[in-house]
């Protein structure tokens, strides 16, 4: 059974607060787990950030490093750490780690064709994934891949969708729909598509497409310009860094994560790596 505390007074808690015993303490009402050791994955039982509230959700990081489990030639990457490939042992666990009757879901920079033909022999866990820009995406889409991409605000031209044309169909093109949640249709990824996400849709006939957002979001929608990772600003940045701190566990991170989505209830959704990616940490 993993460790844990509560918070009784949350009032002015606003930040992570390391124990003498080495775990940690999450605000509000959620769970979060340590393992003790060099652990690269924190798991939480209830988000409370807006777009993930009421999800399960994880981060992964390398020991000392936010960035050591994201591809190193990531574009939003500008640490000059990551991964060269991916860590073989956890994509198995994490294509597994599906909830009873529930949803599973994340993103990967690492190219598709790492990990795409064994997620659609398991048909759990399904992996996004994030394109650098639009003509990256409709290649992927194109090979019947679950895509995403980062989009700058003034593509949607205040519209929740655009088109842009196919490469192999000629007067032929594929919609980029907005995240639902960035224009208030719903309120986070726990009632996004009435229930079933669309981002934990395997088969779908279109582009989700994430507006370039926080401080550095002139970096993220500019290929020419290394860096932008919204996972490195913010609160999301206090949560990366914490774990990338963290004490290596017993278990691999993949032993930790079926573990974990395990207890949750069913119909549970889980989001995979709000921070971090699939790579081994190197």
């Amino acid at each position: 059974m993993a460790k844990y505390r509560k918070i009784a007074d949350v009032k002015n808690f606003k930040k992570l607060t390391r124990l003498t015993a080495g775990f940690f303490v999450l605000t509000i009402c959620d769970k979060s787990y340590n393992y003790g050791g060099q652990t690269m994955l924190r798991v939480v039982e209830k988000s409370r950030a807006q777009k993930t509230e009421g999800v399960a959700v994880t981060y992964r990081a390398g020991k000392n490093e936010m960035f050591g489990t994201c591809p190193a030639t990531c574009n939003l990457n500008d640490s000059g750490e990551g991964a060269k490939d991916i860590d073989k042992d956890y994509l198995e666990a994490l294509l597994n780690a599906k909830p009873s009757k529930g949803f599973s879901f994340t993103y990967s920079h690492f190219h598709w064709s790492k990990w795409v033909d064994r997620m659609k022999e398991i048909k759990k866990t399904i992996i996004n994934y994030s394109a650098d820009n639009l003509a990256d995406a409709i290649n992927s889409f194109i090979c019947n891949v679950p895509t995403v991409t980062v989009v700058s605000e003034n593509k949607w031209n205040n519209e929740k969708s655009f088109y842009i044309e196919r490469s192999d169909i000629p007067n032929s093109s594929v919609p980029v729909i907005r995240c639902p949640a960035e224009y208030g249709l719903y309120n986070s990824c726990n009632n996004c598509g009435n229930g079933e996400p669309l981002c934990a849709r395997m088969n779908r006939k279109f582009i989700i497409g994430f507006t370039a957002h926080g401080p550095n979001k002139r970096k993220a929608a500019n290929l020419k310009e290394q860096g932008g990772c919204y996972g490195a600003q913010g609160n999301c940045r206090l949560w990366w860094q914490d774990t990338a701190k963290s004490e290596q566990p017993d278990e691999s991170d993949g032993q930790k994560l079926l573990r974990f989505v395990k207890s949750l209830p069913v119909r549970a959704i889980i989001r995979h790596h709000v921070a971090g990616d699939i790579g081994a940490n190197s």
